[in-house]
């Protein structure tokens, strides 16, 4: 376990220096037995798990279990209750689910308010493994923030989730701005160039059920792969290296098909009453959009009154007179009064295959002087961003509001 004050050792909590106590902590796990804590653990924070478990003897201990197996595992250690944020990496087969394990972290952890997934497989492999996985939900009551990096479900658990956090959300009194969740924010690397089934497993029809009444910051986004990721060499017909260059960028779902849809319904269900007006930040660029539904996704969001949204990350569908149609979008019932900082991801209506040659000049970026128009509707801009589909080699400007009011590329 690492942790400020020194090293670990053999996956047991750091000793900490005199007079100080480690707040962070790090085990790394062969299988799913937790060591135990010393006192002077009892003041952890943040607390991370991470598979280090052989993969011919995982799927063993997160499959079916015999009886007689479950009554030889070993119960969870004592935790620290201080520890408020819990995250769960390389979990690729997910947990086991009898005895459950997830379920049992919740309830030795009282006061857990985030937890992160980071590339696991969050209901596993078996129905105990999804029944788990719910329950633990369920259990961690105080749940404020919800982070899903490069992690994966099957269908259904996604909504299921959200039904938790929304009947939270319902009976949680108006005054009390401490209980249900806060931010959720579900991150993808984008691997659609060379998996085709890439977006069918991430459940894009779904994740809207994560957004609740009382929510802070909600993101939503594809990651293009680093610059390591794309530098690929491979051999000729002749037996010689040649480096090739994979397609970059990101492919949202598309502005038509089912996710969207999903996306934009979920916003309209909960504008009655400003059950968003809590909102703040706001990334949709996971899903495609046409310019006029981010205006109607914002208007929702505010329930008829003045928008408090501060900052916006969108992929807009970059069809004729697309950028007029956001402008309008933001001038309606005050959407933009409150935005500050604002990216758009472009998507070309034409691939590259039909004859929009994007990435030389064929399509035309926001420009200064666009920006006046836009800042009519948003008097507090101060950020623009535009690329394509994220491409790094691809067109993109960067615009930053100095203190006289000019705009200026950054």
């Amino acid at each position: 376990m690492a942790a400020p004050g020194g090293s670990g050792t053999n996956g047991g909590p750091t000793s900490p220096e005199e007079g100080s106590f480690p707040l962070a902590a790090q085990i790394p796990l062969e299988g799913f037995q937790l060591p135990e804590f010393p006192a002077e653990a009892n003041r952890l924070r943040e607390l991370t798990l991470t598979a280090d478990i052989k993969m011919d003897e995982y799927q063993n201990l997160v499959g079916p279990q015999l009886e007689d197996a479950v009554r030889g595992q070993q119960p969870l250690p004592n935790l620290p209750k201080s520890i408020t944020h819990l995250t769960l990496e390389l979990f690729g087969l997910g947990f086991p689910g009898n005895p459950p394990f997830l379920t049992r972290l919740a309830r030795s952890l009282p006061n857990l308010r985030s937890v992160t997934f980071f590339s696991c497989l969050i209901d596993g492999i078996s129905e105990d493994s999804r029944k788990d996985a719910e329950k633990f939900f369920e259990v961690a009551t105080n749940l404020q923030e919800l982070h899903i990096i490069d992690s994966f479900a099957r269908p259904g658990f996604f909504k299921k989730v959200g039904g938790f956090f929304e009947e939270r959300s319902k009976n949680t009194a108006v005054s009390d701005k401490s209980v249900g969740l806060k931010v959720v924010d579900a991150s993808y690397t984008f691997r659609g160039h060379e998996d085709s089934d890439f977006l069918a497993r991430i459940q894009g029809e779904e994740l809207s059920s994560l957004v609740v009444k009382g929510i802070v910051g909600a993101s939503f986004s594809f990651v293009p792969v680093t610059e390591d990721e794309l530098a690929e060499t491979t051999k000729d017909a002749e037996g010689k290296e040649v480096k090739e260059k994979p397609a970059e960028g990101v492919l949202p779902f598309a502005s038509d098909g089912r996710a969207p849809a999903a996306a934009k319904k979920r916003f309209e269900s909960l504008s009655a009453g400003g059950s968003l007006s809590s909102l703040r930040v706001l990334n949709l660029s996971m899903w495609g959009l046409r310019a006029t539904d981010v205006g109607d996704l914002l208007n929702a969001s505010s329930g008829g009154e003045p928008s408090g949204l501060v900052d916006l990350t969108a992929s807009v569908l970059l069809e004729e007179g697309w950028f007029d149609k956001l402008v309008a979008g933001f001038e309606n019932q005050g959407a933009g009064a409150a935005l500050e900082g604002l990216e758009i991801v472009g998507v070309p209506v034409k691939g590259k295959e039909e004859g929009e040659d994007w990435q030389h000049g064929a399509i035309k970026l926001v420009s200064q002087d666009d920006l006046k128009k836009l800042e009519k509707a948003a008097p507090k801009l101060a950020k623009f961003e535009m690329n394509v589909l994220k491409v790094k080699s691809g067109p993109s400007v960067a615009f930053l509001k100095d203190d006289a009011g000019n705009w200026a590329a950054r």
